[in-house]
Order: C-alpha cells, then sequence, then structure tokens
C-alpha cells in the first residue's frame, strides 16, 4: 500500500511539474508578446518627428552642448598653454610649471614676440569655429536665435514635407517615455530570464 502511495505521488509530482512548466512557457510567450510591443512603441518614439517647438528647443540644445564642448576641447586648453608655458614655445625650462612674475612681465612688455598665444579660442589659426561665439556668448546669442527661428516658416524646418501623423510627443514628456519603456522593456527582459532558468531547473 505503501508502495502505491509513493507512486501515485510521483505521478502527481511530475503533473504538477508538467503543469508549472506549461504555465513558465505560457508565461514567456506572453512577456515576449509584450515586450515586442514595447520595442516597436519605443522604435516609434525614437524616428517620430518632433513639434516644430519642440524641434526648435533641440536646436538650441545642440548649439549649447556644442559651445560647452568647444569650452572643454579648445578655450580652457589654451588657456592652460599660457598658464604653463606651452603658449610662448618649449624653450623656457618650466615649461609645463605656472607662468613665473618675470614671463608674465616679459609678455606683457613684448619680449617674447607678438600676441599670437594670446589665440586661445580659435587655436586653429588658418580657420574660424562658430561655436567660439557660441561657447564665449551663448546667453547673449541664444535670445536672439530663438526670435530668428520664430520668424522662419514650419516648411524652413521641413514640415513641408511630412504629414501631422509621423509627429510625435514633445520633447521632455518622450524623453521620460522612452526612459519609461526602456525601464518596462529591461524588467520584462529579466522576468523572463527568471523563467527561463526555472524551466532549465525543472528540466
Amino acid at each position: 500500500m505503501e508502495n502505491g502511495n509513493q507512486f501515485n505521488d510521483a505521478v502527481s509530482a511530475l503533473e504538477n511539474i508538467k503543469i508549472l512548466k506549461q504555465t513558465l512557457k505560457s508565461e514567456n510567450e506572453a512577456i515576449e508578446l509584450e515586450i515586442s510591443k514595447a520595442k516597436e512603441e519605443l522604435s516609434w518614439l525614437q524616428t517620430a518627428y518632433l513639434p516644430l517647438q519642440d524641434l526648435k528647443d533641440g536646436i538650441i540644445e545642440i548649439l549649447a552642448v556644442g559651445a560647452g564642448s568647444y569650452e572643454m576641447a579648445s578655450i580652457r586648453p589654451g588657456i592652460t598653454g599660457l598658464a604653463v608655458n606651452a603658449a610662448w614655445g618649449s624653450k623656457f625650462e618650466q615649461f609645463g610649471r605656472p607662468m613665473r612674475y618675470e614671463t608674465l612681465e616679459d609678455a606683457l612688455s613684448g619680449k617674447l614676440g607678438d600676441y599670437s598665444a594670446c589665440q586661445i579660442f580659435t587655436p586653429q589659426k588658418a580657420q574660424f569655429d562658430d561655436r567660439v561665439l557660441l561657447s564665449l556668448l551663448f546667453k547673449t546669442i541664444e535670445p536672439t536665435l530663438r526670435e530668428i527661428m520664430e520668424r522662419m516658416t514650419p516648411e524652413e524646418f521641413g514640415y513641408g514635407g511630412i504629414s501631422p501623423s509621423e509627429i510625435g510627443p514633445g520633447l521632455k514628456e518622450r524623453r521620460e517615455m522612452i526612459r519609461a519603456i526602456k525601464e518596462k522593456i529591461q524588467e520584462l527582459e529579466l522576468k523572463k530570464g527568471a523563467n527561463v532558468q526555472k524551466l532549465t531547473a525543472l528540466s
């Protein structure tokens, strides 16, 4: 009688495992469908056009970032070059160290030559980069840029060639939506992975 109970228990356990495995598989199928839908939504959000005003704001953001990158890549190294004697050539023993008082006075008096070393805003002396103005005067220039863009027509921004249905949410809202969808996809992937591990253990 005891053996019969053990057999029945074993059969019951196997049936429960089959049911659990099927449940996990069905759950993963539903998760994969949800992930697919989320990725489709994410793709649309990433490729849909912005409303006109948000595009204008985005252009200002690009210019602001360009101004900041120019400061880091050109202006700050240029100032450093002056400070550590690099701008005056490598003949100084103090190259790489802070400029001494004597060197400062020699530079001011013209003993070190002309003031080409002061060209810290455009180190590539053969060309001019608009980011110089953006980096130094962005807060002054920004209102004028915005006024110019307000006078421009939607067609000048390319909106004459698209339909309203191709325009998605605004910049701020879209960034939040994209962040939320990416988090959702990550959570679903983790849940799916956990189910796969359970299925492996049950096999």
